[in-house]
């Protein structure tokens, strides 16, 4: 039998705590939920927590300050950000602190069983000891560290690799792919596009047909797109760091956006 999941539900309105409880106990979830920040990381040093799902607007400590102090314990702990305020800015900004990902206000029951379900899959298939993964599983992650020395790393959305004759190569984390969970379908520009750094250059839809972005990290003119992820990309993007990569670009302005990127 599964192992019961705990979430953790933090909400300053006791109507968004009632909903949330209504609909995710009926699925067989643990619900633990607090009125503010400081209740929530009291349950987290008194209660075995799994998944947390907090509102991003709240007095005191706000969601993502909240995620952060979460992380610092928990780093591999799924946050699900609530907001009212879904706007690229805010998603972005939660991802890139670490949310596995966000649900905006109002939200039907279908979109909070969906989100927290995918969640909830990343918590069953996560080893409580990483010393426990299987041989072949841990030649890969060796494997994908020592490729990844020569990568710039964008947050938990992108990397890039800039060749020696100044293509950059780009794609996406792993992480990003495991948010997604099942993919049904990727869009990608074609070559001779110009895509903008912060602009959508990948847009994929997960099995529940809800829309997941990644931001291009760099501006510049598309020169290769790999086909294999547009045809098959459950497969191909089983290996996001070599036959997954994405597009191929000429950079139009990389001194600079490096620059910006922090990097």
């Amino acid at each position: 039998m599964d192992r019961k999941i705990n979430i953790l539900v933090v909400d300053d309105e006791q109507i968004v705590l009632d909903s949330v409880t209504k609909h995710l106990r009926k699925k067989g979830y643990v619900l633990h939920c607090v009125l503010s920040s400081q209740e929530a990381l009291d349950k987290m040093k008194s209660s075995e927590i799994d998944i947390v799902l907090t509102d991003l607007m709240m007095p005191d400590i706000d969601g993502l300050e909240l995620m952060t102090l979460v992380k610092e314990d928990k780093p591999n702990l799924p946050v699900v950000m609530i907001t009212g305020y879904a706007t690229i800015n805010t998603a972005l900004q939660a991802t890139q602190l670490g949310a596995f990902d966000y649900i905006a206000k109002p939200f039907s029951k279908k979109e909070l069983v969906a989100v927290v379900q995918r969640a909830a899959d990343l918590v069953k298939a996560t080893p409580a000891d990483s010393d426990q993964l299987p041989t072949a599983q841990k030649a890969i992650d060796l494997k994908e560290k020592e490729y990844l020395r020569s990568f710039k790393r964008i947050g938990d959305q992108s990397w890039l690799v800039l060749q020696e004759d100044g293509i950059v190569i780009m794609g996406v984390e792993r992480s990003f792919l495991e948010k997604v969970g099942k993919i049904q379908t990727v869009y990608l520009p074609s070559k001779g596009d110009e895509i903008r750094q912060g602009s959508v250059y990948l847009q994929v839809f997960s099995s529940d047909l809800r829309s997941h972005n990644a931001l291009s990290p760099l501006s510049g003119i598309v020169v290769d797109v790999n086909q294999r992820v547009i045809d098959d990309p459950a497969s191909a993007l089983e290996d996001p760091y070599e036959k997954g990569w994405l597009v191929h670009i000429r950079p139009s302005r990389f001194d600079f956006e490096i620059k910006l990127l922090g990097l």
